[in-house]
């Protein structure tokens, strides 16, 4: 569908829908204003409303023009908070409801059970008990107007409800409760930012193909090297290509080897962050490396007419942020600027470094808070934006290119996902010359994570360790790795050998090691067999793809832990002394093992 007629139909139907909305509000409100005028109105239904009407200002008894009065202002307020179309509840200090409009009522009770005198946790929960992220206590506690979203557990909508204190004599009284239905708004947001992660994927294929072939290169040419060198076995073998091969050499090498292997794993991790439909992990990290990073599979993507560099300032602190939304917002911008440069020879410029903001860049980025930010910034020598489309330029739908040639979505999602981050996206540009696009995100204190790089005294053990996979050379590699680091390692190559080593071993096994892509069985079928026999035994699964296994799965299977695959060595030994018993470190200690 056309996105332009699309939305066109939507603004329509919105106003549409307000008129529709002031016409039954006024029409509904004619005759009371008339009966006002006629001096008459039909007996107050309320009883609290009807004693009201027999006490004037003055507190006398018998005051019909103070009845009419309080009457027509029930009524009134009455016509005017049913005219709402958004849920709105009036609540009293134990969040029972008092009152409820009519949209209310039809959402949460249907119009058929009264929504008065049940709680609001009743209402949206099902639970007698307060729900656990609760605005209402929210504002209790702190006395403020507060809203967050939440989704109804039966529905399965998610609304933006508001919260607001009632006050009198100082003190609260009660609340008013107002919902918006988003569902379906953010339903499309989920499915625009995942649509345009895989446009994104599309557009660096052949990059992410380029890189591939040349850690592949790296990892073959290395080992070809290892081989063509290694001496001669049998005498009357070829002798080595050049000169023997030094054990310098040999370490040159593997690390080599290791080097490509890791750059390899990061990059698959990446790719499958990247096109996952749900919103990653957000953590503590380091923009530097996740910058760089996207900046090398951009280079091979980047057509060779157009001057592609990064600078970096010195000691970028850390954000928290998921590193595959930053690797988005980067790879987007960048593709957008190449775009932008066309066919012509160009510059693109990705910028990175900190600053502290205070009162000039609050007059000139509104939305951004004085504190310590890090600066990401892109830079083209493109065509540019035009000053009238700036205002727009992050608006659902808008684009500046042909008819055709885009959604216009991919500026809108980056504005999401810098937003969500608490962070600033600012564009200046001049038609002609370029644009320039920067980004701010708050910095943090926290870890820097460096320790996880330094090689320390490998965790060692003793215990017997059943190992599974249906790849026979990771098996082969895996039982050399845990036998060097002095475990007893009883080897599978599937799920059925497992078991029957198992039965014969059942008293002497110490943990589980397990693959979970396995033919007949999956590694968690194995877990929750072997688990069902001896509960108490540690498990760990290996697998290639994290969401392959939810938590719950795991822990009703028995798994212990979960290592993302490849697994290095390291990883490996310090997980296994985690779960075993510590009744082998003084002997390790002791023996050298």
């Amino acid at each position: 569908m056309n996105p332009v007629l699309l939305w066109s139909g939507i603004a329509v139907l919105v106003v549409g829908y307000i008129t529709f909305t002031l016409v039954l509000y006024f029409v509904r409100l004619r005759p009371l204003l008339r009966a006002r005028r006629a001096g008459g109105l039909p007996p107050p239904a309320d009883p609290a409303i009807a004693a009201a009407a027999a006490t004037d200002a003055d507190g006398a008894e018998g005051a019909p023009a103070a009845g009419l009065t309080v009457q027509l202002s029930r009524e009134e307020w009455r016509y005017t908070f049913d005219a709402i179309t958004d849920p709105v509840l009036i609540l009293d200090t134990e969040m029972v409801v008092v009152r409820a409009n009519r949209a209310a009522s039809r959402l949460l009770a249907g119009n058929s059970d009264p929504v008065e005198g049940r709680t609001c946790h009743q209402l949206f929960a099902g639970s007698d008990a307060a729900c656990r992220i609760c605005p209402v206590r929210t504002v209790r506690r702190e006395n403020t107007p507060h809203s967050q979203e939440i989704t109804h557990r039966y529905l399965g909508r998610t609304f933006s409800v508001a919260c607001s204190p009632i006050t009198g004599n100082g003190a609260i009284i009660g609340y008013i409760l107002s919902a918006k239905d988003i569902s379906h708004q953010r339903n499309l947001e989920r499915r625009l930012i995942h649509a345009h992660k895989l446009e994104a994927i599309a557009t660096l294929a052949g990059g992410i193909a380029h890189d591939f072939n040349n850690i592949l290169g790296a990892i073959l040419g290395n080992a070809d090297l290892l081989l063509f060198r290694l001496p001669p076995r049998e005498p009357g073998d070829k002798p080595p290509l050049g000169p023997p091969i030094t054990f310098a050499e040999v370490e040159e090498h593997v690390q080599a080897i290791k080097r490509a292997g890791t750059r390899a794993k990061d990059l698959v991790a990446q790719i499958l962050a990247f096109s996952r439909q749900s919103i990653g992990q957000r953590r503590n990290i380091l923009l530097t490396p996740v910058v760089k990073e996207a900046c090398r599979l951009l280079r091979a993507s980047i057509p060779a007419t157009i001057d592609f560099h990064l600078t970096t300032g010195d000691e970028i602190g850390m954000i928290h942020a998921d590193p595959a939304q930053i690797q988005q917002v980067l790879m987007n911008l960048c593709t957008n600027a190449v775009q932008a440069i066309g066919d012509r020879a160009g510059e693109i410029e990705v910028s990175l470094r900190e600053v502290e903001t205070g009162a000039a860049e609050k007059l000139r980025y509104h939305d951004l808070q004085p504190g310590r930010y890090v600066v990401l910034a892109v830079r083209d020598t493109g065509r540019g934006i035009p000053e009238e489309m700036l205002e727009r330029i992050f608006d659902p739908f808008f684009t500046t290119r042909e008819v055709g040639e885009g959604s216009g979505m991919g500026l809108a999602v980056l504005h999401g996902i810098i937003v969500s981050h608490d962070g600033v996206i600012d564009v200046t540009s001049e038609p002609g010359r370029g644009s320039v696009f920067t980004v701010f995100l708050p910095r943090v204190q926290g870890p820097e994570g460096g320790g996880e790089d330094q090689m320390s005294a490998m965790p060692r053990g003793t215990e017997t360790i059943l190992f599974v996979d249906d790849e026979e050379d990771i098996v082969h590699m895996r039982t050399r790795m845990l036998s060097y680091l002095g475990y007893r390692v009883l080897p599978a190559t599937g799920p059925e050998q497992a078991m029957s080593l198992f039965a014969d071993n059942r008293a002497h096994i110490d943990l589980l090691i397990t693959d979970h892509t396995m033919p007949r069985q999956t590694g968690l079928q194995l877990a929750a067999a072997i688990s069902a026999q001896q509960p108490d035994l540690p498990i760990i699964l290996c697998s290639g793809y994290s969401e392959a296994v939810s938590p719950e799965e795991a822990e009703q299977a028995g798994v212990r832990r979960f290592l993302a695959k490849p697994v290095d060595m390291r990883m490996l030994a310090i997980a296994i002394r985690e779960l075993l018993p510590e009744r082998n470190r003084g002997e390790d200690e002791d023996t050298g093992h």
